[in-house]
């Protein structure tokens, strides 16, 4: 989960929002308007066998180093620099949600836990299976598979993503689905230009080990729905924490990140649940749960009663899931 100062002075918030950089602009067509919109990595030309890779992935993640990844959280510095870092041990304590006692039921079902690697780092974010033509869908928060540019440096994308629905202590229900090489994706307004408005995350599964696809799995996946009013009654869900069971906390929207307001994009939004690191990319349900309506992003610090997540619009999520 993305972390901000919280009581920043009004002149020095303005010199961080200073340093992000302009909008990139969108080509002309809407097939070239999706390309130019997302980024991701390249894979290399002796990628070698997919089936092996995707191999080498699950056996990596066996139990223990399931068990063992830490929840991710991206800290933003006082100099605007922004980093990856294992979860905070205290930061459990002041969180706001309750155990889901059956994740393998609709609609907690779409909702899960993804495992990555970044650089040594094994860690675990939050995310939810999409209803997509591909059926290989799932999105989450866009930190969780791309670093970001931090200061001095570029951004770092994540490998070896598995993602498992409904996991609850230590369980999988509908198997695991291990994320295509090549296929992350993430708007170039973060990878790029660290703007919050569109920290949001997607990647290409392939199958489970019985060669099912993961809406499939999961009993359809949830549909991304964009541009709605942003007065919703909001389901929310993730694994905050060190917390091995799924966690769900309701709340209707409550307001807008002023901070956000100078970055270009519709300024993210806020629910009054306080998740901690380990949820971000956990889905927003609205419509009984059949819709996704926003995502956890980041938290303010010293805030004990909000989460915030982007704005679920057209040229937000809209443009990073076309096509996929």
């Amino acid at each position: 989960m993305r972390r901000r100062s919280h009581g920043v002075h009004p002149i020095v918030a303005g010199l961080l929002v200073a340093l992000v950089a302009l909008l990139a602009a969108a080509a002309a067509c809407p097939g070239a308007l999706a390309s130019a919109s997302r980024d991701h990595p390249r894979a290399r030309a002796n990628a070698g066998d997919a089936g092996a890779e995707a191999a080498r992935v699950a056996r990596f993640w066996t139990p223990a180093r399931m068990r063992a990844a830490r929840p991710l959280d991206l800290v933003v510095g006082a100099g605007g620099g922004a980093r990856v870092v294992p979860r905070a041990p205290s930061e459990g304590a002041l969180a706001s949600f309750l155990n889901v006692p059956t994740p393998e039921t609709p609609p907690f079902s779409v909702e899960g836990k993804v495992f990555i690697r970044r650089g040594d780092l094994s860690g675990s974010c939050s995310a939810t299976a999409i209803n997509s033509p591909t059926r290989r869908l799932v999105l989450t928060a866009g930190h969780c598979v791309n670093s970001g540019p931090e200061r001095g440096h570029k951004a770092v994308w994540s490998n070896y993503l598995e993602f498992v629905p409904a996991y609850s202590g230590g369980v999988a229900p509908f198997g695991a689905f291990v994320a295509r090489r090549g296929a992350l994706y993430a708007p170039k307004e973060w990878t790029k230009e660290d703007n919050p408005d569109f920290d949001l995350g997607a990647f290409l599964t392939r199958p489970n080990s019985e060669g099912v696809n993961v809406a499939d799995a999961v009993g359809g996946g949830a549909t991304i729905v964009t541009d709605l009013p942003r007065q919703q009654e909001f389901q929310t869900f993730g694994y905050p924490g060190e917390i091995r069971r799924m966690q769900e906390c309701n709340s209707p929207y409550i307001g807008d990140d002023v901070l956000t307001n100078p970055f270009p994009g519709p300024p993210t939004q806020a629910i009054e649940c306080r998740w901690a690191p380990g949820a971000s990319g956990g889905g927003w349900l609205i419509a009984e749960g059949t819709q996704l309506d926003g995502i956890t992003a980041y938290l303010h610090r010293g805030d004990r009663t909000r989460t915030y997540g982007p704005y679920f619009a057209a040229e937000t999520v809209g443009k990073l899931v076309r096509g996929l």
